[in-house]
C-alpha cells in the first residue's frame, strides 16, 4: 500500500467517522429536545392533577358529611322510638287513672 492509498483510506475513514459523529449528535439533540418536551408536559400534568385535587376535595368532605348524617339519622330514629314508648306509657297511665286529665 502506497502513501497515497494510505491517505485515501485515512480520508475515507475520517469521513465515515465525521458522518457517524454527526448522526450521533443529531440523535442526542433529538433526545434532548424530546426530554425537554416530556418535562414540559409532565409539569403541565402535575399542575392539572393539583387543580383536580383541590377541586375534588369537597367530594371527600361529602363522605364525612354523609357519615355524620347517618349517625344523626340513627339518633333521631332512636329518639323517635323512645318518644313513642314514652307516649304509650303516658297514655296507658292516663287510661288507667280513668282519663281524669280530660276534664
Amino acid at each position: 500500500m502506497t502513501d497515497a492509498d494510505l491517505w485515501a483510506t485515512w480520508r475515507i475513514w475520517m469521513a465515515v467517522a465525521v458522518v457517524v459523529i454527526l448522526i450521533v449528535a443529531v440523535l442526542l439533540i433529538a433526545i434532548w429536545l424530546t426530554a425537554r418536551s416530556i418535562l414540559a408536559h409532565a409539569v403541565r400534568a402535575l399542575g392539572a392533577a393539583d387543580r383536580i385535587r383541590v377541586q375534588t376535595a369537597p367530594i371527600w368532605a361529602l363522605q364525612t358529611t354523609n357519615s355524620v348524617a347517618d349517625e344523626l339519622l340513627e339518633t333521631v330514629e332512636h329518639i323517635e322510638t323512645m318518644g313513642g314508648k314514652l307516649a304509650e306509657a303516658l297514655e296507658s297511665t292516663a287510661g288507667a287513672s280513668g282519663g281524669a286529665a280530660h276534664g
